[in-house]
């Protein structure tokens, strides 16, 4: 965002349900801000149409708009600084945040260029490349994205050692099986989108997205549909509870992902949505970056294999939206990873 760090700031507290200017004044956090200072601000976000202002005079209240929140990406100091607070609000899924993100671009020109132009160069080194070429770096990417996933998730495996459990069958000494079992049914998610690219070219169901689960869930996690509450490590946030509307919400993201025009919007709301949902007891974060994986490789673009992504960055862009409902840091590790897949991979 073309903001200062103090608007930065303005933003996440318009966020956090501070909505009028004295009650801004009020917070610690900018207490040595003039109430005229921070007029100032409010005015020069509402002209950059980060934010809106409702009513008038004493009755005057903010909100922050789609495109604020689509671009407001945070160092990650301040984020670290934001979910080090133990008592944050309790946060309840927000049916309305769905339906903003349907009808709005997801990314902006500027973003969309750069994300066409690593796409272009990936797409011509496909184009190019032998079959030889291709299976090996298919092979490499499969390899990264099941060792950085579930990496992820705690998993101790080294790439190397992904490497030989993946290529020779070797499981690492001192590895629990669970461990290994993860590791190898990301491989088998990532072989079945690959032998089935077409299931997930044009449209995706609740049904695919299920699927998709039950291979990654396989010896570790009971698979379907989440029938109870589950909280979220380091987040106030609490998911949906009730199965039906878990069910009906799965429905309505894959459609308001098949609405969508774009195989990037496509893929980045698979990428952060599902984690945001929460439709399973265990495994959504696999899910959601097997799934965004696998719309991308339908259209031939780049894997987000996470490779040069730090762990640490991912989960504080996922924390972003769950709390925040911003898509800017979750964005910028998918544009970083394109970059990272034109630059590194040779298909």
């Amino acid at each position: 965002m073309n903001i200062s760090s103090r608007q930065q700031q303005i933003v996440i507290e318009l966020i956090r349900a501070s909505s009028s200017l004295p009650q801004l004044v009020a917070l610690p956090v900018f207490s040595e801000v003039t109430e005229r200072t921070l007029q100032r601000d409010l005015s020069e976000l509402v002209d950059k149409e980060y934010v809106k202002r409702k009513g008038e005079a004493r009755a005057v209240s903010y909100e922050v708009t789609n495109q604020g929140k689509m671009g407001l990406a945070l160092p990650e100091k301040t984020l670290e600084e934001i979910f080090a607070v133990d008592d944050r609000p309790s946060l309840s899924y927000d049916f309305d945040r769905l339906s903003s993100l349907g009808p709005v671009p997801l990314f902006t020109e500027q973003e969309f260029r750069k994300l066409h132009e690593y796409n272009g160069i990936f797409k011509s080194k496909l184009s190019t490349a032998s079959p030889d070429i291709i299976r090996r770096e298919r092979e490499r990417i499969t390899i990264e994205l099941s060792w950085k996933s579930s990496q992820i998730e705690g998993n101790t495996y080294t790439l190397l050692e992904t490497e030989s459990l993946l290529k020779e069958g070797i499981v690492a000494p001192g590895r629990s099986q669970e461990e290994t079992t993860m590791v190898v049914n990301h491989k088998k998610a990532l072989d079945f989108t690959e032998q089935h690219k077409d299931l997930f070219l044009n449209e995706i169901s609740s049904n695919k997205i299920i699927d998709l689960h039950k291979i990654l869930a396989e010896g570790i996690i009971s698979p379907g549909l989440r029938e109870r509450l589950v909280g979220i490590t380091g987040s106030s946030y609490k998911p949906l509870n009730n199965k039906f509307q878990i069910e009906d919400e799965l429905k309505r993201l894959s459609d308001v992902i098949n609405a969508k025009d774009n195989v990037f919007e496509k893929a980045l709301l698979a990428f952060t949505y599902i984690c945001y949902l929460q439709p399973f007891n265990d495994g959504n974060k696999r899910t959601a970056r097997i799934l965004a994986n696998a719309i991308l490789y339908a259209d031939d673009s780049f894997p987000l294999s996470l490779r040069a992504v730090s762990v640490n960055t991912y989960k504080l862009a996922i924390l972003a939206f769950y709390e925040l409902g911003s898509l800017g840091n979750a964005k910028q590790v998918f544009i970083d990873q394109a970059k990272f897949a034109s630059e590194n991979y040779a298909i």
